[in-house]
């Protein structure tokens, strides 16, 4: 079947332009739904696309003339009375949700007895999973509102007391500036609970997208918000880095890494981005692998991001202002000078006390601090200026080690990034052979912490190109006191095995 998307008409096969538009027509997929009504209502007009969930179609409203998107979803876990009961009961759930970040659910029902369908709002923007593939990462500036508007959109559905379930880059779409998150508690609607385990099941499998399940979904436990919490921590990874925290060869590899793995830091994944040790740790937190330290909601978790943003500007602020002007004393330098002068009494009492633009003391203010604390000035004229110049000096090296720390903050190897780019470039190969050469150096912690995530991430990257033999030689040169090291160890026998018989 064709259909004209002006006049939303559907034509056969052959026919190549509508004959009442005059527009060139477009292919509507094949499905034998195409071209018909769903509860006398909904026209279909279009194959969408097809899921685990079922397939999404383009339909018209024909009572509104409006455009909505209908699921088919799978019906087979709905053929009995009590699991019809079921969907039309958590459905009418999900159909309550009002906020302006949720696509609205505005019509739910059964066609015959076990065919369920829902009737959503049709959009056209694009999904954050493309916009990320597109950019590479999405820039903290223009991530800031998409999760604004996401976790404001959960944090909703929470207190309706409806867990998503399968929060991921997929299910949120961009349209302008306005965010949509997408099936709030559809994998509830399609799955029957295993009453043993409490995980909901579709064929004896877990459901949920294994590369954003929390460690409880992963095991197959009880859900709660807080497993929402950790697919947010994973959605917010890869809009940061353009990578998620954990890639695995299988699905029962990625699983295990969720269940076992710490995640690396955002800086460990992309050297070339500066992210505020906050949002790190934002992040962090909302990947802990017990659901008890984690962010309790998505508002939790929002605060948490807010506040780190808050607190970088805020020092970005101050820096531009001190090195526009002055360079005033830390604690520290106060109590090294005030250690200097401890023997006089011009002693320096708060760290916003500095010396004059010239830097040096003049006869009279000497004079002058010494009235200030009640004593007398009885320095000869000649110790005057021998103490002046030693203030002068003293204090002139601390602005200078004051000056450096902020122009030369400690940067890992300026040879990390190289890597990064190498990685970026798909050049594998280079990139090992230059953290091969990095490792032999002598690394600063932070710097061999960074080495050990990349040398990680890179195995398993090999090893997803069936690039075993190389895969094994990065993993096992993975650091004995890195958080990753067992895992490497495993993974690095195994791929060294694959490769000898291949």
């Amino acid at each position: 079947m064709k259909l004209c998307n002006t006049c939303n008409e559907l034509f056969e096969d052959d026919k190549e332009l509508c004959p009442v538009d005059s527009v060139r027509l477009a292919d509507a997929g094949k499905s034998p739904f195409i071209g018909k009504y769903i509860d006398d209502r909904y026209r279909i007009l279009a194959f969408l696309g097809q899921g685990s969930m079922g397939a999404v179609f383009r339909a018209l409203d024909e009572t509104t003339s409006r455009q909505m998107a209908i699921k088919l979803l799978h019906g087979s876990r709905v053929s009995d009375p009590n699991s019809r009961r079921r969907f039309l009961r958590e459905a009418k759930t999900i159909s309550s949700l009002n906020h302006p970040n949720i696509v609205k659910l505005f019509h739910y029902g059964l066609l015959g007895e076990e065919q369920p369908y829902i009737v959503t709002e049709f959009l056209k923007g694009e999904s954050l999973a493309r916009r990320i593939r597109e950019k590479g990462h999405i820039p903290i500036e223009e991530a800031l509102p998409i999760m604004r508007q996401v976790l404001s959109a959960v944090a909703e559905a929470h207190r309706a007391k409806v867990i998503h379930r399968d929060l991921k880059p997929e299910n949120i779409v961009l349209e302008n500036d306005v965010v949509k998150v997408l099936d709030f508690g559809v994998a509830k609607l399609m799955f029957e609970r295993n009453e043993q385990s409490g995980s909901l099941t579709m064929d004896g499998k877990v459901c949920g997208s294994p590369g954003y399940m929390s460690p409880e979904q992963c095991r197959g436990e009880e859900l709660d918000i807080r497993s929402d919490v950790y697919s947010l921590g994973v959605t917010i990874f890869e809009m940061l880095t353009g990578k998620r925290p954990f890639y695995a060869d299988d699905v029962m590899g990625l699983m295990f890494m969720h269940v076992n793995r710490p995640p690396p830091s955002l800086n460990a994944i992309r050297v070339d981005l500066p992210f505020p040790t906050g949002l790190e740790t934002a992040v962090r937190k909302a990947l802990s692998k017990t659901k008890f330290e984690r962010q309790s909601s998505a508002e939790e978790l929002l605060d948490d991001i807010e506040l780190s943003l808050s607190k970088f500007e805020k020092k970005k602020e101050a820096g531009a202002q001190m090195s526009s002007g002055w360079i005033p004393f830390d604690e520290s330098s106060v109590k090294a000078v005030n250690m200097a002068l401890k023997d006089s009494q011009f002693a320096i009492t708060t760290p916003q006390e500095v010396l004059p633009a010239s830097g040096i003391l003049t006869h009279d203010e000497i004079a002058q601090s010494g009235k200030t604390h009640g004593k007398k000035n009885i320095l000869s004229a000649g110790a005057k200026h021998r103490f002046n110049v030693f203030v002068f000096t003293l204090v002139s090296a601390f602005l200078m080690f004051s000056a450096l720390k902020l122009v030369f903050p400690e940067q890992p190897s300026p040879q990390l990034p190289d890597v990064e780019q190498l990685i970026s470039q798909g050049r594998n190969v280079e990139a090992l052979q230059l953290l091969d050469k990095i490792k032999r150096q002598k690394l600063k912690p932070h710097e061999q912490s960074y080495v050990d995530d990349m040398l990680f991430n890179l195995g398993i990257r090999l090893a997803q190109a069936k690039d075993y033999q190389r895969a094994a030689d990065s993993l096992l040169r993975v650091s004995k006191n890195s958080d990753h090291f067992s895992k490497a160890a495993n993974l690095g026998k195994r791929y060294r095995k694959l490769g000898s018989d291949n």
